[in-house]
C-alpha cells in the first residue's frame, strides 16, 4: 500500500505549476548535497495503473484498502502548499484511495507529529518538511527512522543497527553505510511518501559579500555577512 502511494503521485507534473522550476523529486529524507547520498537509488515513477494493481493485490489479501486516510497539512508550509495537498489528495483518491484533507497550524501537526503518539489515532499522512543544512544525515536518520526517534513512525531493528553503524563510521566507510541506509529506506521499508527537495530564494544587495548556501533557508550567521 506504501508503494501505490509513491506510484499514485505525478511528482513532475508540479514542478513549474504549483512549484518552482528547479525543484527536485525526492529519494531520500535529506538533500543531494548530504553526506552518503546514493544516485542508485530513484524516484518511484508515476504509474496509476500500477498504484490501482497494488491495491487490488492487497485487497485480494484481506487489507482493508477503504480505510479513510486522513492528509495533516500546515498552512503556510510553503508557498502554495494547499493547492499542492489538494492536488496529492486528488491523485491518491484516482487510484482508489479514500482520502481527506485537513489543513492545521504547526502546533496541531507537532502533537501529531512527535511522540508519544496519540492511542487510537487514525491512519493519518502528515505533509511536512524536514531541514538538513549539516551536510550528515546522522541527526535526521536517528530523528526520523530510529525506533527511538522523536519523529520516527517506523520501529525496524535492521534500520537501528544500520543508523548506529553508520553514526559511529568514519570516512568512506561512513559514505557506504549511508549510502546501504537511504536504498534500504526507500526499497524495503518505503516510510515515506517522499515529495521534494524544494528550492529557496535569496538576493544580496551589490554592496553585501555574502554566498548563500543549503543553510540560508534556516539561519543567516552574521559572521559570513559583510560590506564590499
Amino acid at each position: 500500500m506504501r508503494e501505490a502511494l509513491n506510484m499514485a503521485i505525478d511528482r513532475d507534473a508540479f514542478v513549474g505549476t504549483l512549484l518552482p522550476e528547479g525543484t527536485v523529486p525526492a529519494v531520500a529524507m535529506v538533500p543531494p548535497t548530504t553526506l552518503g547520498w546514493n544516485p542508485d537509488v530513484k524516484e518511484y515513477p508515476y504509474d496509476p495503473d500500477k498504484a490501482k494493481a497494488l491495491i487490488a493485490e492487497a485487497k485480494a489479501d484481506g487489507v482493508p484498502v477503504d480505510t479513510k486516510l486522513h492528509i495533516i497539512g500546515r498552512s503556510n508550509l510553503f508557498p502554495g502548499v494547499t493547492e499542492v495537498a489538494e492536488a496529492v489528495q486528488q491523485m491518491l483518491q484516482d487510484v482508489g484511495f479514500n482520502v481527506d484533507l485537513q489543513m492545521v497550524e504547526v502546533a496541531q501537526q507537532e502533537e501529531l507529529y512527535s511522540k508519544p503518539f496519540k492511542e487510537g489515532r487514525p491512519p493519518q499522512l502528515l505533509l511536512v518538511s524536514h531541514d538538513n543544512s549539516k551536510g550528515d544525515p546522522v541527526f535526521s536518520m536517528f530523528f526520523k527512522y530510529d525506533s527511538k526517534g522523536k519523529q520516527s513512525g517506523i520501529s525496524d531493528p535492521k534500520v537501528d543497527e544500520m543508523i548506529a553503524a553508520a553514526s559511529a563510521a568514519t570516512g568512506d566507510e561512513r559514505t557506504q553505510d549511508w549510502q546501504k541506509l537511504f536504498a534500504y529506506l526507500h526499497d524495503d521499508v518505503v516510510p515515506d511518501v517522499l515529495l521534494f527537495h524544494m528550492v529557496s530564494f535569496a538576493r544580496v544587495g551589490d554592496k553585501i559579500a555574502f554566498t548563500p548556501t543549503i543553510a540560508t533557508n534556516s539561519q543567516l550567521e552574521l559572521a559570513d555577512i559583510a560590506f564590499k
